[in-house]
């Protein structure tokens, strides 16, 4: 009887472990082409309109960090996020939090992922979002289609 439970419990250790390798091949695997039709910031950085090839640096990690580099060339700004569960969709997308005239990065969906990647608010993306909310208004999420 003792054998058959260990022979359970190390086949679903182990089918576990397979689960966890195949996400990180996947996600390790994807770098997305996007273009963004207007400035926006990641983190503390401010980027201009463009093409970007976003990629995860580090997939295995519940803390992944993204990539944003230029196509044309110039540095990579990266920025450290938090796995989050939603659906699985078709197309990769990335969303922003829009307030007025700024978009700040918010989270970055792989194709075929249920696990999205949520970017922190950067400090002055909170101040924005104090000074709105004195005068009532919230923010709106936009988001743009990857390849």
């Amino acid at each position: 009887m003792n054998k058959h439970l260990y022979l359970h419990l190390a086949t679903a250790v182990l089918l576990s472990v397979l689960g966890v390798t195949a996400q990180a091949q996947s996600r390790s695997s994807q770098q997305l082409r996007v273009s963004i039709p207007f400035a926006f910031n990641v983190g503390d950085s401010t980027l201009a309109p463009g093409e970007y090839n976003v990629r995860i640096v580090n997939p295995s990690s519940d803390h992944s960090v993204l990539s944003f580099a230029e196509i044309k060339g110039g540095p990579a700004v990266m920025i450290r996020t938090t796995d989050i569960v939603g659906w699985s969709a078709a197309k990769a997308k990335l969303t922003f939090r829009h307030y007025g005239d700024k978009y700040f990065l918010a989270q970055v969906w792989m194709a075929s992922d249920s696990t999205g990647l949520a970017t922190p608010s950067s400090r002055n993306e909170q101040t924005l979002r104090r000074q709105m909310g004195k005068s009532g208004k919230t923010f709106d999420l936009v988001a743009v289609n990857a390849r």
